[in-house]
């Protein structure tokens, strides 16, 4: 006899889903998947809103990308907006360049870039 206790009321059924990112372009989404398998309702509701820096204001913080031999990504918001920010300043990162990322799926996404 098990002497685990359970919460009844944690123990009803998943009906909806309250997704905290906007919802993907994409219906083969596993959301979606999730969604027809199981027949829940998913709300997509994003939390955080990004807001890039613009050039101007980058280039007022006075910081030069080529003094640096290394960066650190800490989303794949983070990699679009660096080399926006570079193309757009007409500055060629480096070839040597080191690139440090928070996960591995940012690792992939900076392929994107870097190949």
């Amino acid at each position: 006899m098990s002497s685990i206790k359970y919460d009844k009321k944690r123990l009803n059924p998943v009906k909806s889903i309250l997704v905290t990112q906007p919802q993907p372009k994409d219906n083969n989404s596993p959301f979606h998947r999730l969604a027809e398998k199981y027949e829940l309702k998913v709300d997509f509701i994003p939390f955080i809103k990004i807001d890039p820096v613009s050039i101007k204001d980058f280039r007022k913080q006075k910081i030069n990308i080529l003094n640096h031999t290394a960066i650190i990504f800490t989303s794949r918001n983070a990699v679009d907006h660096f080399f926006r920010i570079a193309e757009g300043m007409n500055v060629s990162v480096p070839t040597d360049m080191k690139y440090f990322c928070i996960s591995e799926q940012t690792a992939n996404y900076l392929q994107k870039y870097i190949v």
